[in-house]
């Protein structure tokens, strides 16, 4: 590339001393090696009376653009993607196929509903019919009450009364065995909170401390399971 340096005056038409002179530049460029052009930029005339105002704008008007000026490149847009297509008779079925759920759900609470309601009458109807049976156990020992009470009272007899209660209560508790009854054994046993309940201490015993020593109230157990544990007076001595 050659340049020509040409001198441009500028004026205002004023005053002689604030003439501005610069350089014009004559440029030849080669852009291809096939082929090369030359531009050249022509000095500006400026005898006309203007000002410098409008030498600058001329000026900047005929400057090439920067070919290294960065372009803002344009934001992406966005495109939403197309609604599918609805298929009325897939809506159908899918409508057909929330009902039946629904109806399942429904039919599924009702049976456990129902199943809860059964259970409840079978545990109620098996209490029933293990209280009848114990009942008929003990009417007759009641009977016997009935009867030694009467011949206690034709005789007035107080050991035949003794004698008749004491084979009652021997049938009694046979009866309780039956069902599964059994008195829990305390007196000279050591003290075992799952079977005894103290209530008094004994200081005066010589047995060992936490034995025994006497029963107040006897305890049972229905099936090896405490019902009623025995309350119970324990050693202690110190």
């Amino acid at each position: 590339m050659s340049n020509t340096p040409r001198k441009i005056k500028i004026t205002d038409g004023s005053d002689p001393a604030d003439d501005i002179s610069f350089d014009a530049i004559r440029a030849t460029e080669n852009e291809d090696d096939d082929d090369t052009y030359e531009r050249d930029r022509e000095p500006i005339n400026l005898d006309t009376p203007v000002g410098l105002a409008d030498a600058v704008a001329a000026a900047e008007a005929v400057r090439l653009p920067d070919e290294e000026e960065a372009v803002e490149a344009e934001e992406p847009r966005v495109v939403a993607p197309a609604a599918p297509a609805v298929d009325p008779e897939e809506i159908t079925r899918m409508k057909a196929e929330v009902a039946a759920a629904n109806n399942n759900y429904l039919r599924a609470i009702a049976d456990l509903q129902n199943f809860r309601r059964r259970g409840e009458e079978e545990k109620v109807r098996i209490t029933r019919d293990a209280n009848e049976r114990l009942i008929k156990e003990l009417l007759p020992v009641l009977d016997d009450f009935d009867l030694a009470v009467d011949a206690a009272r034709k005789a007035e007899s107080f050991e035949q009364l003794i004698g008749g209660v004491d084979a009652i209560l021997r049938k009694f508790r046979d009866t309780l065995v039956k069902q599964g009854v059994v008195a829990i054994e305390a007196v000279g046993t050591k003290f075992d909170p799952d079977l005894h309940e103290a209530v008094m201490l004994d200081d005066t015993t010589d047995q060992e401390d936490e034995t025994v020593t006497a029963e107040l109230r006897k305890g049972y157990t229905l099936h090896d399971r405490v019902i009623r544990p025995t309350l119970v007076k324990v050693a202690q001595r110190s």
